[in-house]
């Protein structure tokens, strides 16, 4: 079950869960904050993630855009 589905149907997920952050959501407390009551939500645990088995690292990947060849952090897609 996706954490979408999970969320709808207010089942929680069990197991341990890995989450991605780009370094902009990261070290920005009030972006985190915000991310971390998604995640929560997402688990099926509105208020808190203290039962939730959560391994956080960062974005390690980067992108070349082909049209400018500039370099960005990769964005996880939805």
């Amino acid at each position: 079950m996706s954490a979408n589905a999970a969320a709808a149907s207010g089942a929680r997920l069990s197991g341990p869960v890995r989450i991605t952050l780009p370094i902009s959501v990261a070290y920005d407390l009030e972006k985190f904050t915000a991310a971390l009551g998604n995640i929560a939500r997402s688990t099926g645990h509105n208020t808190c993630t203290s039962g939730v088995d959560l391994t956080f690292i960062t974005s390690r990947e980067w992108v070349v855009d082909p049209l400018t060849l500039e370099v960005g952090e990769g964005i996880a897609a939805g």
